[in-house]
């Protein structure tokens, strides 16, 4: 790599090069998606397509479920659309807010603990981030991290930092060996300001990595006593204390191993980790659990609990149910993660029985009593 690469101040010009052609790119990828589920689970060419198939007996049998099904599908991404349009003028109406007031929204932000134990505020901190060695990486407030590896020899005594990202932030973090890391809210990542024989990293809560190509040094994610192996990929990793371990892979190949097992994952394969050592694997679709890092949830029968543990993170708020039995129904639909809080729970009330309340500092979900669409 040329000293120019490994400039950290030549990557911010690089990714300033290109960030509105990149995201001019991601908003036509997302119109493009929301526009792909409403085709596909338009409910009038479903009611066509059903009509050709069968005879008026057998439709008689599915009628109801069926269009309803396509219906509510059409709801959530028309909805999703429309939250969209937003943050891109558009003729229709915008979607409205929730009842009550939910204006909180996730940002980037981060804390960076320095070996020494020194904290810096990224959200604050611009510029050179210096150690007792010298400037080891540069900030850019809100934005990113980026280490230079300005060791040419390898360093006898590795020194570590640590990166911290609080619930309702998110922030992306390029390590001295050129990996790219997406930390998630309530999150954090242990590390060496430089690399030596091995690159290997500590994780709490939930990253993506990209991972640098390098054939001689694999790259190894550490969490709660299991391990990540790569040489370079792209994966995601979700180890939150209060849940199993799930690695998920995108692309390439990783390892992943403990004290009890030892698997190899494909891409859209994902590995759950539980406490006993067991590893057990099953075929996904990557983007389900990747597509946070790129600004929006994707849910496909995802079930209500998982969906509230997510928003609470994300947005800083406390979710709670008034029957545990709500925590079981399941959704499908986009979220954008750039907008409040409001419009992801307007998505979910306008297809479900369920109701957002705010009471003093915690937000219930519980049942509307209006019958809903329905839970998938």
């Amino acid at each position: 790599m040329s000293k120019e690469m490994k400039n950290p101040r030549t990557q911010f010009n690089n990714l300033n090069e290109h960030k509105k052609a990149a995201k001019t790119w991601f908003e036509h990828h997302r119109i493009r998606r929301c526009l792909d589920f409403i085709e596909q689970y338009d409910a009038a060419q479903a009611w066509k397509r059903l009509q050709k198939k069968k005879s008026r007996r057998q439709i008689r049998r599915v009628t109801y479920t069926s269009v309803a099904v396509a219906a509510s599908f059409l709801l959530i991404f028309t909805l999703a659309y429309t939250s969209l349009s937003h943050n891109f003028p558009h003729k229709e109406t915008e979607l409205s807010a929730a009842t009550d007031s939910f204006p909180e929204m996730g940002s980037k932000k981060a804390t960076l603990t320095l070996d020494d134990g020194k904290e810096i505020d990224l959200g604050t901190k611009e510029g050179n981030i210096e150690s007792t060695e010298g400037t080891i990486a540069v900030s850019k407030p809100n934005e990113a991290l980026v280490y230079q590896d300005t060791k040419k020899e390898t360093p006898k005594t590795l020194k570590y930092n640590t990166l911290t990202v609080p619930r309702g932030g998110e922030y992306l973090l390029v390590l001295a060996d050129g990996t790219k890391v997406w930390l998630n809210s309530e999150s954090s990542l242990h590390y060496p300001v430089s690399f030596a024989d091995k690159r290997e990293v500590a994780l709490t809560g939930e990253a993506y990595f990209e991972v640098a190509k390098d054939s001689k040094r694999p790259f190894i994610v550490s969490m709660a006593g299991n391990k990540v192996e790569v040489l370079g990929t792209k994966f995601n990793v979700s180890a939150y204390p209060e849940n199993r371990i799930y690695t998920t892979l995108a692309e390439g190949k990783v390892k992943i191993y403990n004290h009890e097992r030892s698997v190899t994952l494909l891409p859209n394969q994902q590995a759950a980790m539980h406490g006993t050592g067991d590893i057990k694997v099953e075929n996904v679709d990557a983007r389900l659990f990747t597509s946070w890092s790129q600004g929006m949830y994707e849910f496909r029968k995802t079930e209500l609990g998982d969906i509230a543990a997510q928003l609470s993170r994300w947005y800083n708020v406390d979710i709670c149910f008034n029957d545990e039995k709500l925590k079981h129904k399941r959704f499908a639909g986009v979220i954008f993660r750039n907008n409040e809080l409001s419009f992801a729970i307007e998505v979910i009330e306008k297809v479900s029985n369920v109701k957002f309340i705010r009471e003093n500092n915690k937000i219930y979900i519980t049942n509307s009593g209006k019958g809903g669409a329905f839970p998938l």
